[in-house]
């Protein structure tokens, strides 16, 4: 079978034996795979929350399945949570479940790969869904990222008309645009990508798309009640925090690379009592939700499909994706 690895900082396709399964586990045969930015600070950089694994934006067919697995079929066209919480420890208990030391990839070899293993781990803790019926594999990818934004908006308080600054139009940042636009907020988008700014008008997802360069952010001091950061610029931090309200929230979502360092003014964090706060991937139960934000608002998610490759062209689109402009979403199909 084909899989994706990471070989000096590219990406690679190559051909690799095909995982065996036990009696408690599930094998998986991939239909499509969203490139996450994490995937791209994994091969291209060095990120935060390492991993040599790419692909977790998948959806797939189940081919193979355990003799003591009475839950699912083979045929079953399914997404998955590749890491699981325990739902006991201190850190699930205190309603950090993704800080969970079972929180961890639970595939094998990866999720970019023609056929993969579940653990039982993962078929223990029910991170397996079935995908709604009027759904395509390409779409379905995009239920995980979806997920881990709904997940964000859970740590923050906002009231209806409060205005939201958000840093990046990638698919996360249109995401939050479409979260807050369901929450009744004030948008401002923060993109330097003209097609992404086109894309967002023409969709009438946000009321103002901006250029970070040209912008003059003095016109929005203590203006705005949300800040999120939709991409891994740092940068944005510090202006985030002159054009908030006092008493006003920075969501940081998009992954920092590794040892992101930058100077913040703490006195103005301190005089104006900003809040910071993070949010890393998803649970479970945010898996449901998002299928259920979809079906509610009616969300059309192949709009937001720019390009696709088959996975023997992976590296290609791996590319597109890493280089940012002219795309949104980017997916790499296999077993069509």
């Amino acid at each position: 079978m084909k899989i994706v690895l990471i070989k000096s900082k590219l990406p690679v396709v190559e051909n690799y034996q095909e995982e065996v399964y036990d009696e408690n586990e599930i094998i998986i045969k991939l239909k499509a795979c969203g490139i996450c930015g994490s995937d791209i600070g994994n091969i291209f950089e060095n990120s935060s929350k390492p991993t040599t694994k790419i692909g977790h934006e998948i959806s797939g067919v189940i081919s193979e399945i355990g003799s003591k697995i009475k839950d699912y079929k083979i045929g079953e066209r399914v997404i998955l949570n590749h890491h699981c919480p325990c739902e006991e420890c201190y850190f699930c208990l205190h309603g950090n479940e993704t800080m969970c030391e079972k929180f961890t990839e639970q595939i094998e070899p990866c999720g970019l790969a023609e056929k993969f293993k579940i653990s039982n781990w993962i078929i223990k803790k029910k991170g397996i869904f079935k995908i709604p019926e009027k759904m395509s594999f390409n779409e379905a990818t995009m239920i995980e990222p979806l997920a881990c934004c709904l997940r964000s908006w859970n740590k923050i308080k906002i009231q209806k008309k409060d205005t939201v600054m958000i840093f990046g139009f990638g698919l996360i940042g249109i995401f939050h645009s479409i979260i807050a636009n369901q929450k009744q907020l004030e948008t401002i988008i923060i993109e330097k990508d003209n097609y992404r700014k086109e894309f967002g008008k023409r969709e009438k997802l946000s009321h103002s798309f901006l250029n970070f360069k040209n912008i003059e952010f003095e016109k929005y001091n203590e203006e705005i009640n949300l800040c999120i950061i939709a991409n891994h610029d740092i940068a944005c931090l510090n202006v985030a925090l002159k054009v908030l309200k006092k008493g006003g929230v920075v969501l940081f979502f998009g992954e920092p690379r590794a040892n992101s360092i930058i100077k913040l003014d703490m006195s103005l964090i301190y005089s104006k009592e900003i809040k910071i706060i993070t949010s890393y991937s998803a649970t479970n139960k945010d898996f449901i939700d998002a299928m259920e934000f979809i079906s509610k608002n009616n969300i059309d998610l192949s709009k937001f499909i720019t390009h696709e490759f088959k996975i023997e062209n992976a590296e290609e689109g791996i590319k597109i994706a890493k280089n940012g402009k002219n795309r949104i979403k980017v997916i790499i199909s296999a077993n069509k």
